[in-house]
């Protein structure tokens, strides 16, 4: 599969909470979000998608790449370990 069949994101985690914090994403083609988290401000040291069963430690101004291929339209949530920051990302 060639690289240009990837969907890619970039979210960073500061005072505000995930920016941005709506993603539109395709079903079907696999995604990679990189996020990186900015600020020690909040408690966004690490994100979580239910939905797909993924758990991630944030450090501190590191990127942290999360693959998968979103197989259904629809809203998928995603927010910090406590689940006070949210964020969303829209699959078409």
């Amino acid at each position: 599969m060639a690289a240009s069949a990837v969907q890619a994101a970039k979210i960073a985690v500061t005072e505000k909470g995930f920016e941005p914090d709506k993603v539109s994403l395709r079903a079907s083609v696999p995604a990679r979000l990189t996020f990186v988290r900015t600020t020690d401000q909040t408690c966004g040291t690490e994100v979580v998608f239910p939905a797909f069963n993924i758990k991630r430690a944030l450090p501190l101004n590191q990127p942290v790449v999360i693959e998968f291929t979103p197989s259904k339209t629809g809203d998928v949530a995603f927010a910090c370990g406590m689940g006070m920051l949210k964020g969303m990302v829209a699959v078409q």
